[in-house]
């Protein structure tokens, strides 16, 4: 197992926490383009964490690091919907921005 994990470990990793970002998506009822974006953050984060520990900690067990793996999935999804809030309300004002702007002149 250790020397699979060594040729595959990353993908793994990275299939881990992009389930752990669809696990948190369904448990949240997100809609579908968040699920997706999260998940696509979750890759993303997972594979540059994986590289920092691997950087730093080439020894750990690589159970750890597909605990870590699926918390980073995990929390990238909460990081998107926070994010994708944001946008909405942005949006929402800047819209609101402009109707006044019109009706003012």
């Amino acid at each position: 197992m250790k020397m699979i994990f060594d040729v595959w470990g990353d993908l793994f990793a990275v299939g881990i926490g992009v389930l752990g970002a669809l696990i948190k998506g369904i448990k949240k009822r997100f809609s579908i383009s968040t699920i997706i974006l999260g998940m696509l953050i979750a890759g993303i984060l997972t594979y540059a964490i994986t590289g920092v520990i691997e950087q730093f900690y080439s020894d750990l067990s690589p159970k750890l690091v597909i605990l870590i793996s699926f918390s980073v999935g995990w929390v990238a999804n909460e990081i998107t919907e926070k994010l994708d809030l944001l946008v909405n309300d942005l949006y929402q004002i800047f819209i609101d921005w402009v109707k006044y702007k019109f009706k003012r002149k």
